[in-house]
Formats: structure tokens, C-alpha cells, sequence
């Protein structure tokens, strides 16, 4: 017992040996870098996409007659060729030449120097007086181009008809009262298909990130033991400290090594959405919001928390299945048993998100090893209660305490085997017996 409370200061010194160990290697340092400047490229696509679009725009020339179109008649072309509603100054997909009375004959000599893409011309048929239209183009005629000329033309028919009739498009979509309303005042209220992609999106890269930081953070401290115990400087080192020590120091050194190659990562990812709007500037030339996509401080909050506590709860049992091996070859094979429980939980949130409130769901968002992915997928959609989460949260906390009295069991003994290999009537055996 007297490990227990004389955890500190030894464990603290293995902490920052570990820590300074870690992040001065190249390998620390480059993959750092690299992962943070992914990040932020990633985060500036909607620039590249927004450039791609305001680079590829097909031009387009429009004879319509003098006199008798709806007052409304360009509007509801350019609307229909371009989008409803269009960023102000952006650079639109069509731009449009609006030629009231014009001379097809003139116009023809531009479309066939390369100064237009298409030639519209827009008559009224003197029988049916119906709007009639001939598109003069070299633009393949089943392509994206003339499809979306055609659904604006047809359109444009439709309101010439209600015009002529003595109504409009306009009046026909009048405002109308219609509400949506959750089934239960406490119930979440209904999102919009495009909230629900970027939540789910959100909730699937926030996954991503728990699974393979659990995996790399877990794997480096199993490595670490089982490298000094290879080496021998496990013996070493415990002529000044207890297994229970050293395991604490080892966790909380790898944890800070993480945490601060993830806290570069998200500083990049936050900084990248941030300089969107100037970037976007730049290139486009057109001011753009940032696009967070429903990363919230609550949920990044969350995120954290569930990071923290997964992390340390996998990390124990690393370190403690770390222990049992003495060759770093040996990692792999022996914390497999963990990497399948890791996986079952990754793929459980995975699915889960397509039923986030279904029951399994919820109870299992509780369990502490699959809670940092089910919780955090039940957060980030807005599909749980505070105290929900906290419960969590301290189940969570709980199973620390249970896995790191276990661990340092396992750990007090493995430490000192070599060349053995131990079943599962040994590992529990090991878990009963204290030192």
C-alpha cells in the first residue's frame, strides 16, 4: 500500500522523462507537423471549391423579344441558371447576356469567335403564342450545361403562362403558415438535411480522431514499457520506484505527448477555419464565412473530456498487457484482445449514428469502454441530456480507478517476467495478487 500514497513525486519524474522523450523525437515532431498542416489544408477546401466554381463559368447570350415577357422574366433565368439565393460578388457558374430586341446575326459572330459558350434565342410563336427557344451551342447536348438551360427555360414557359393567364409564379408560392414542432417540449428540435450531414460528418471525424488517438497514444505506452523492460533499465528503475509509480508516470507522459500533438492538430483545424474568410478573399476575391460545421464549444468540450478519461482508461490497460511482454514484437500480438475491444466500440458508434436514439444506443454510451464514442456521437448530434452526460462521465471515472488498480497489479508482476508467455488464468491470477 505504501505505493499508493507516495505515488508522487516518482511518478512525476517518470512523467516528464516520458514526455521529454517522446516529443523530441523526429518521428514525434514530423508526424506533428505533417497531421497539422493536413488539418489545415483541410479546412480551406470550401476555398478551393468555391475557386473551381468561380473559374468554370459558361457564358451565355439571351435574344428575347422587346416587349411581353413577365417583368420578372431575367430574374427567374438567372435564378435558375445560377441559384437561389447567390452569395453577394461572388462569381456565378452562368453569366448571362440579356439582349431585349437584339439581332441573333450580330450575337452569332461572338458565339463563333469563342466569346460566348451559348446563344438562347427566346420568339413567340405567333400561332399557340407560346414562348419558343433555340439554343445554338457546341456544348454536348447531354451534358450538365444544356440540362440545367432546359429545366431554366421551362420554367421561364411556366411563368410566361401564369403571366399571360393574369397570375404569376409568385403568387401561386405565397407565404403560407406551416411549423414544425418536436414531438415533446424537451424532445430535440427537428435539423435540416443540411445540419444533419455536417453533424454527422462532424461526428464521424470526432470519432475517427478518439480511435486513432486511443490506438497511437495506447500502442506508444505499451511500447515504452516493453522496450525498457527489453533493455533492462526496467530493473533500474525499479530500485527507485514502484511498478505503480512508474505505471502512473508512463501514462501521464504519453497522455501530455498526445494531448499535445492533438492540441497542435485542433490548433491547426481552428486556425484553418479562422483565415477562411480572409483566404477566401485573396483567391476568390469574395468574402466567405467560416465554416465550423457545428463544432461548438460544447462540443469541444466534450470531445476533451471524452478524450482525457478514454485515453487514460485504454492506456492502463496498455501499459499493464504492455508488461507482460519483453520484446517490442511481442506489443502487437499481446494487446490484440484490446485492439478488438477498441474496434467493436468504434464500429458500434459508427453504426449508431444512423440510429443515434435508438436504445442500444443510449445504454451503451454508458458502458465505460465504448462510452468516449457512443457519448460523444450522442453530443455532437444534440441527441442527450447534461445529465446523461455526466453520468458518463463519472462511470468513466470510476472505471479508471478500477482499471489502475488492476493494472498495477498485472503491471508489479510483469515487470519482472522474461521469457514467459501468460495465459488468462495467469493475467487473472496476476489482477488478485497485490505487492
Amino acid at each position: 500500500m505504501t505505493g499508493w500514497r507516495t505515488l508522487l513525486p516518482n511518478a512525476w519524474y517518470v512523467a516528464v522523462r516520458e514526455y521529454r522523450s517522446r516529443v523530441r523525437t523526429r518521428s514525434f515532431l514530423i508526424g506533428t507537423v505533417a497531421l497539422a498542416a493536413i488539418a489545415f489544408i483541410a479546412t480551406q477546401l470550401p476555398v478551393v471549391f468555391d475557386l473551381t466554381m468561380s473559374t468554370s463559368q459558361t457564358r451565355v447570350a439571351m435574344v428575347v423579344p422587346s416587349d411581353g415577357l413577365p417583368s420578372d422574366a431575367f430574374a427567374l433565368m438567372s435564378d435558375g441558371l445560377n441559384g437561389q439565393p447567390s452569395s453577394p460578388g461572388s462569381r456565378q457558374p452562368y453569366a448571362i447576356s440579356w439582349l431585349p430586341g437584339g439581332d441573333p446575326t450580330a450575337v452569332q459572330k461572338d458565339l463563333e469567335g469563342g466569346k460566348l459558350d451559348a446563344l438562347l434565342i427566346v420568339e413567340r410563336d405567333a400561332t399557340t403564342k407560346d414562348l419558343a427557344f433555340t439554343l445554338r451551342t457546341d456544348i454536348p447536348r447531354d451534358g450538365r450545361v444544356v440540362a440545367t438551360i432546359g429545366t431554366a427555360v421551362a420554367s421561364l414557359q411556366i411563368e410566361d403562362r401564369l403571366f399571360r393567364a393574369g397570375t404569376s409564379t409568385a403568387a401561386l408560392r405565397a407565404p403560407y403558415s406551416f411549423k414544425v414542432e418536436p414531438v415533446k417540449a424537451t424532445s430535440v428540435g427537428a435539423n435540416s438535411v443540411s445540419e444533419e450531414i455536417s453533424t454527422s460528418l462532424l461526428s464521424t471525424g470526432l470519432i475517427v480522431l478518439i480511435f486513432m488517438a486511443i490506438i497511437t497514444y495506447g500502442v506508444w505506452v505499451a511500447t515504452s514499457v516493453a522496450e525498457e523492460k527489453g533493455s533492462r533499465v526496467m530493473e533500474l528503475m525499479l530500485n527507485a520506484t514502484t511498478p505503480l509509480q512508474m505505471l502512473t508516470g508512463k501514462v501521464m507522459g504519453n497522455g501530455a505527448a498526445g494531448l499535445t500533438q492533438y492540441g497542435v492538430i485542433l490548433g491547426a483545424v481552428v486556425g484553418g477555419l479562422l483565415a477562411q474568410g480572409p483566404i477566401h478573399k485573396i483567391v476568390v476575391g469574395t468574402d466567405a464565412a467560416a465554416q465550423f460545421g457545428g463544432l461548438s464549444p460544447t462540443v469541444l468540450t466534450a470531445f476533451v473530456v471524452l478524450f482525457v478519461l478514454g485515453f487514460l482508461l485504454y492506456s492502463l490497460l496498455y501499459a499493464a498487457l504492455g508488461s507482460l511482454v519483453s520484446r517490442q514484437e511481442d506489443v502487437q500480438s499481446a494487446t490484440s484482445p484490446l485492439m478488438t475491444l477498441i474496434m467493436i466500440g468504434y464500429f458500434m458508434s459508427v453504426f449508431g449514428l444512423q440510429t443515434i436514439d435508438a436504445a442500444w444506443v443510449k445504454v451503451a454510451s454508458f458502458v465505460p469502454f465504448f462510452s468516449p464514442y457512443l457519448m460523444l456521437a450522442r453530443v455532437s448530434t444534440g441527441h442527450v441530456e447534461i445529465w446523461e452526460f455526466v453520468l458518463a462521465v463519472v462511470l468513466l471515472v470510476a472505471s479508471i480507478a478500477v482499471a489502475l488498480f488492476v493494472a498495477a497489479r498485472i503491471y508489479s508482476a510483469g515487470v519482472l517476467l522474461y521469457g514467459q508467455r501468460v495465459g488468462l488464468r495467469q493475467l487473472l491470477k496476476m489482477a488478485r495478487v497485490s505487492r
